[in-house]
């Protein structure tokens, strides 16, 4: 049943006297995070704790206990089943670390954003004060940093490969992907007396190769750490080979770690529609836990308090991003009475203030589109180089679900607002202006995400996105929208710097667009190589798909100026660009620059 306004205000235990209180000798289930306590359906820990709560299961939460020590992962007494670890919501390197390696001078996922709060590469350290405190008790890892880190990768703060996290961290088991179907069943198996060396046959899980227990026999080989650390070029092989079965229905790979050999299972079945509306049924305060009100509270909370997740999984395929490796391909969607029941508990949250922020997913024009093959499916994108036949890119359900939430809207008196934030695909609009229209009219506040990501040709087909010019039609559908809503909304450009293959040249060339055009774009990420991405193979391997070499932007300060190109405006730019531009010869890009970035006067009244 969905969470009433009754219903709000019980966490799960995160102290001692907390599990005292619900009068519990032990917790079956503790789950440890680098993370504050944020009782929030976007918060994994806190998911994944309400649906084994949802199962039966006792879980307490211990957020972001002092490492110095190993009392602290004693403090919530032994847990019956076994010890869950995460390093958060976040790879716990993109948490401590800017893209050219400067630490972050904030963590938002900490109480008052303070740093400090948590160690580096939490999950190595929670793990072995885990088994320090209790020898016996099973180790599991999960989370995005786990799943992004379940094999050989490479580690940007580092500049080095590294072998699995499950063989670092010395854990028993690690959970990659959506993790509801296999900590489910890993559970109930514990709990039936199975020991966790028995748990070899579920999927999207990890595990380590040892005495008695053996990696399946139709397994895949993937090369190992060394063979990668001494020819980068196999860097490549092992993601093409690894991504070929990473989907639900695949082989098993296996490969070896020197020292340690593991065993990743395929992807697990994404939840079907009934299951995810379970999900995000579940009574979820949507705050942080009370101990962190004299902290002012945990600020990554704020932007996505009062969102709506519609459907999870992205079939776009770009090459930088990591959701299609955690989430995977296939969209699972929740149904609109699920949607509708939960808007009605975010309107009656004391802290509701009429605006719903987000409704949208990994990619919000992507609800309840299917794929008639998505079980055999092999293609890493359904839109590149062209849309699949096999595709069912039908905007109808989006449509609807629009419809019913403008309907659930102007139902009441006082105005609330339902925005659209986190972003669609340009080029899949452009397969129902009708859509498109509903959106602007109804569903964009001021502002909209799109992200072209580049200009240059051979850039965007590096990062799997499609041409330039699809992203010119959009624009000019959206402006055409706009104005027959009568509304002043604009787009919001994201645009990617040094992602391999992008030359100076490119990043000038898109430069000489954005100044044509006088864009300002505030949206702008240096590339960071995120583990298990096609992007950061090609950053390692120094080659494209096809093993073409491909320029790669390492050095610190070629980042520096490729990502100032693109925020030529800023003053702090200016030196650099100068340099660059006249080294060139670039004269009359440069002098159009700097008219660009001269401050407006103000008119004398």
């Amino acid at each position: 049943m969905p969470m009433n306004k009754n219903q709000i205000g019980t966490f799960l235990p995160a102290t001692a006297e907390e599990i005292r209180q619900l009068g519990w000798d032990q917790a079956d289930v503790i789950l440890i995070t680098g993370d504050a306590y944020v009782d929030h359906p976007s918060f994994g820990v806190a998911l994944i704790g309400r649906w084994l709560e949802k199962l039966g299961y006792r879980v307490a939460i211990l957020a972001q206990p002092d490492w110095r020590s190993v009392e602290p992962f004693r403090s919530l007494g032994r847990p019956r089943l076994f010890l869950g670890i995460t390093s958060g919501c976040i790879d716990s390197r993109l948490n401590d670390y800017a893209s050219l390696g400067h630490r972050r001078r904030q963590d938002v996922y900490s109480p008052g954003g303070a740093v400090g709060l948590r160690p580096g590469r939490s999950l190595l350290v929670y793990s072995a004060r885990a088994r320090e405190a209790y020898p016996d008790v099973p180790i599991i890892l999960g989370g995005l940093e786990a799943s992004l880190r379940r094999l050989v990768h490479y580690d940007y703060i580092e500049d080095r490969l590294k072998r699995s996290v499950l063989i670092d961290a010395k854990a028993d088991l690690l959970i990659h992907g959506m993790a509801e179907k296999a900590v489910a069943e890993v559970a109930r198996k514990l709990d039936a007396g199975r020991s966790i060396d028995e748990l070899t046959d579920i999927a999207g899980t990890v595990f380590v190769v040892s005495r008695g227990i053996a990696a399946p026999v139709n397994a895949v080989t993937l090369p190992s750490l060394a063979e990668q650390q001494s020819n980068p070029l196999l860097v490549m092989e092992s993601h093409q080979k690894y991504q070929l079965n990473a989907h639900p229905g695949g082989l098993p790979v296996v490969q070896e770690q020197n020292p340690g050999t593991i065993v990743v299972m395929p992807l697990a079945e994404p939840l079907a529609g009934d299951e995810l509306d379970t999900v995000y049924d579940l009574p979820f305060t949507r705050s942080w836990h009370p101990r962190y009100d004299g902290d002012n509270g945990v600020p990554a909370l704020t932007p996505v308090q009062f969102s709506l997740t519609t459907h999870r999984g992205c079939f776009g395929g770009c090459s930088f991003c990591s959701i299609g490796c955690h989430q995977g391909k296939q969209i699972s969607s929740r149904s609109l009475e699920s949607l509708i029941n939960e808007a009605e508990v975010i309107r009656n949250h004391p802290q509701f203030r009429g605006t719903i922020v987000d409704l949208g997913g990994p990619t919000a024009n992507m609800y309840r589109m299917e794929c008639s093959r998505a079980q055999n499916c092999k293609r890493l994108s359904c839109l590149l180089q062209s849309p699949c036949r096999h595709a069912r890119l039908d905007h109808g359900p989006i449509l609807e679900m629009m419809e019913a939430f403008i309907r659930w809207r102007e139902s009441f008196p006082k105005r609330i607002n339902v925005f659209v934030a986190s972003g669609i695909r340009h080029d899949i609009s452009l397969e129902s202006p009708e859509y498109l229209d509903l959106l602007v009219r109804y569903f964009v506040g001021g502002h909209l995400k799109v992200a072209p990501e580049h200009y240059c040709p051979s850039v965007l087909n590096l990062m799997g996105k499609p041409p330039f010019e699809v992203f010119e039609q959009f624009e000019q559908r959206f402006n055409e929208a706009r104005r027959r809503a009568g509304k002043e909304v604009y787009l919001v450009p994201y645009f990617i710097s040094a992602h391999p293959g992008c030359s100076l040249q490119d990043a000038s060339m898109l430069t000489e667009y954005l100044v044509s055009r006088s864009w300002r774009p505030q949206q702008v990420q240096d590339f960071v190589p995120i583990p298990l991405t096609l992007s950061t193979a090609m950053y390692v391997a120094g080659i494209d798909t096809v093993k073409k070499p491909i320029h790669i932007p390492r050095s610190r300060r070629e980042k520096r100026l490729q990502a100032a190109l693109l925020q030529y405006y800023q003053p702090h730019n200016k030196k650099l660009i100068n340099q660059f531009l006249q080294q060139k010869g670039c004269a009359d890009l440069l002098s159009r620059i700097n008219r660009l970035s001269k401050p407006k006067r103000r008119r004398k009244s």
